[in-house]
């Protein structure tokens, strides 16, 4: 579904992709859609026709098949189709939606490899392996008004992206950080650049550009030191995340973003960190940019009992990523350099 969500023009748009995987439903509107390709058949001028075949693609053959049964009278799901796209299939004003739909639905019919099983959500956040696992999905990030209560991950599928700002007074920092998916995604982006300075053979930097605010950044770069202490400017925060996931094998939801739109969406998230001393900032000397570690009372936190089982054992999984992701990073740019 996130392959094929940028062809289309809005949510209710895939929703209505989905809706026609089933028979009857395609079928009824690959009718309207047959009656749409006569009537430009008709045209002394082809180019509309031409329009009409080149955006539907490979549902073209299906069209063609329903061209005896074709009409352009309302279908029988005219009240759906007004609640998702304002405007039933029949009408004219419709014709563009419907074509990216029976095409990405077609795409979607042809994508044979399904996924098995995911296992259930730990809304602790400790297992995080059973969490990040191949196929899930994760919600873009937000954070959450302050009247507005956490929600409950109720889905096999999809790790909620809401980030309360504060925590309740029976709560921990650490429980906060377990429990909201991209603030762990984050620390142990941040415990891996740690353990990697600690080995003095290369490391990853998360520096801020000059000029801007640390607690709301329009973006963090990030430069990738080789063993040789060479360093390589590597894009920003938003890359590397980006990178890290799919290596996990794990999709944003409900699409993929740009690098821009994560960055500009991570920067209030960076705001909590520094807050709550997850991540700490530190400024640069003269003319060196400022950089983002891990606060060195939380790195403490993470090798005692019981985090050190999330942060050594169960979450070894999501720090290993990061290195593998930076690491990829610097050998891609330095190779086009």
């Amino acid at each position: 579904m996130l392959a094929v969500r940028p062809a289309l023009a809005s949510d209710d748009e895939l929703i209505c992709a989905l809706l026609a995987q089933q028979p009857e439903v395609r079928a009824a509107w690959l009718g309207i859609a047959a009656a749409r390709c006569k009537e430009a058949g008709e045209m002394s001028d082809t180019a509309p026709l031409v329009a009409l075949v080149s955006g539907l693609g490979t549902a073209a053959a299906g069209v063609e098949s329903a061209l005896a049964s074709a009409h352009l009278t309302a279908s029988p799901y005219a009240t759906l189709e007004r609640d998702l796209i304002g405007v039933s299939f029949e009408q004219a004003a419709a014709t563009p939606g419907l074509v990216r739909i029976l095409a990405t639905a077609a795409r979607l019919a042809s994508f044979s490899d399904g996924l098995p099983p995911l296992p259930e959500l730990d809304a602790s956040g400790h297992q995080v392996q059973q969490n990040w696992c191949h196929g899930r999905l994760l919600t873009l990030p937000y954070v959450l008004d302050q009247a507005e209560r956490k929600p409950t991950p109720d889905t096999r599928v999809i790790l909620p992206g809401g980030i309360a700002p504060g925590f309740a007074s029976d709560s921990t920092v650490m429980r906060w950080v377990l429990t909201h998916p991209w603030a762990l995604l984050l620390t142990m982006l941040a415990f891996a650049q740690d353990a990697w300075r600690a080995e003095s053979r290369g490391g990853l930097l998360l520096e801020l550009p000059t000029g801007q605010n640390a607690f709301a950044p329009t973006e963090v770069t990030v430069t990738v030191m080789g063993a040789e202490g060479d360093e390589v400017r590597c894009g920003t925060l938003a890359d590397l995340l980006l990178g890290m996931l799919a290596r996990l094998g794990v999709g944003c939801f409900p699409q993929q973003p740009t690098v821009a739109l994560l960055n500009a969406q991570l920067a209030p998230l960076l705001g909590l960190l520094l807050k709550h001393s997850v991540w700490r900032y530190q400024e640069g000397a003269g003319s060196q940019p400022g950089q983002y570690q891990i606060h060195p009372q939380f790195s403490d936190q993470c090798y005692s009992l019981p985090a050190s089982r999330v942060f050594n054992r169960t979450g070894k999984l999501l720090w290993q990523t990061a290195r593998l992701s930076a690491e990829a990073l610097y050998q891609e740019r330095k190779n086009i350099r």
